[in-house]
């Protein structure tokens, strides 16, 4: 009866200590508990027989994805240049007429396990800097410009194609995404990492135009259906009228580019990679650290790419944050190094309350 006892008195302690962590995350991170709406995706909407779909968990703007009406003001100052740029042969604006005939999506897609400031420097990159795109060279027109993002929206993945759970929970994850959106949007003093130089141009941006959720396929062809199907359906909720076509400018580095083109990720090869760019998908990547140029100029030399080079944009990370990697991160906080400060601050504080990624948790 005595070790009855004691085992229940152990048992109301770790609740009453999970309990207090949770409260001090809280606290210091001011984030929603997404627990209920990891639940409820992964039962409704993961296994075999579920259609790709993306659920919105959280706007940071309430119009989202349409822009609120300060950014349509700041925009509309730029309408010369947008118009010029569109009159140019093969280019992106040129498959449309102006919003919103199309909306532009950034969209960052990851594990997010944990996130970092290399997640964040992607969402601003789509947002400030000029993209190259990966034609240079071939037409007159193909000179680096800022897309002229609208909206942007971070995704969790709930299954990804070549990596197991680990390290931490959907739920735990789905918090994190929130405090990096919330350090995107809402973190808007000029800091080391940020790439926007003033407040106008943080405005100009977009960036502010933020939403998260989850989506269920690993697969970017079924991604892109699932991001263009939700952004139409919250535009006709929230502004009506006609509902434009979508592009999603999908951020990855170099390796995730490299498995979008590989045959083993499609049951029909090429026709369903033909169906992710005919569907508005777009790919803005990043060369990072350790991929020669010369290996990525023998990749979009290849006689198969050439279709698909006018979709593809080369975008330029800060060197500050392009060496940033999840799996660094999680052995910095293992091994209590420097690179534990390559993810935000209210990151950092919530694994350290939940203890993730300590030795037995990577």
């Amino acid at each position: 009866m005595a070790a009855s006892v004691r085992g229940g008195n152990a048992s109301n302690r770790t609740q009453k200590q999970h309990d207090d962590i949770e409260s001090m995350s809280m606290m210091q991170c001011d984030t929603p508990v997404y627990d209920d709406f990891v639940r409820d995706f992964v039962a409704t909407h993961t296994g075999s027989a579920s259609l790709p779909v993306v659920e919105i968990a959280r706007k940071f703007c309430d119009s989202w994805p349409v822009p609120c009406a300060h950014a349509e003001s700041v925009k509309s100052g730029s309408s010369e240049s947008v118009q010029a740029e569109s009159a140019q042969p093969g280019s992106e604006q040129s498959e449309s007429t102006q919003p919103p005939t199309t909306v532009r999506v950034g969209v960052m897609d990851s594990s997010f396990n944990p996130p970092h400031y290399c997640h964040g420097a992607y969402m601003e990159c789509l947002g400030i800097m000029e993209l190259m795109p990966a034609a240079r060279g071939q037409h007159a027109w193909s000179e680096a410009r800022v897309l002229g993002i609208d909206a942007f929206l971070l995704l969790l993945a709930a299954e990804n194609a070549d990596k197991p759970l680990k390290g931490s929970s959907l739920e735990q994850r789905m918090r994190m995404v929130d405090m990096l959106a919330t350090t995107v949007v809402k973190d808007t003093t000029a800091d080391t990492w940020h790439l926007w130089k003033s407040r106008a141009q943080f405005d100009a941006s977009n960036l502010h135009n933020m939403a998260i959720g989850m989506v269920n396929s690993p697969r970017f062809v079924d991604k892109c259906k699932a991001v263009s199907d939700v952004v139409q359906s919250e535009w006709e909720r929230t502004k009506g009228g006609p509902v434009p076509r979508v592009l999603s400018y999908f951020a990855m580095g170099w390796d995730t580019l490299i498995r979008v083109f590989d045959p083993k990720y499609y049951a029909d090869y090429p026709r369903e990679l033909d169906e992710f760019f005919a569907n508005g998908g777009r790919i803005a990547y990043s060369r990072r650290v350790g991929f020669p140029d010369a290996d990525v100029d023998a990749f979009f030399a290849r006689r198969e790419m050439a279709a698909y080079l006018q979709y593809i944009f080369e975008l330029k990370l800060p060197k500050r944050v392009k060496h940033i990697s999840s799996s660094d991160v999680r052995v910095a906080v293992r091994d209590s190094t420097q690179s534990v400060r390559d993810i935000p601050p209210r990151i950092l504080e919530f694994v350290n309350n939940f203890q993730l990624y300590r030795k037995d948790r990577l």
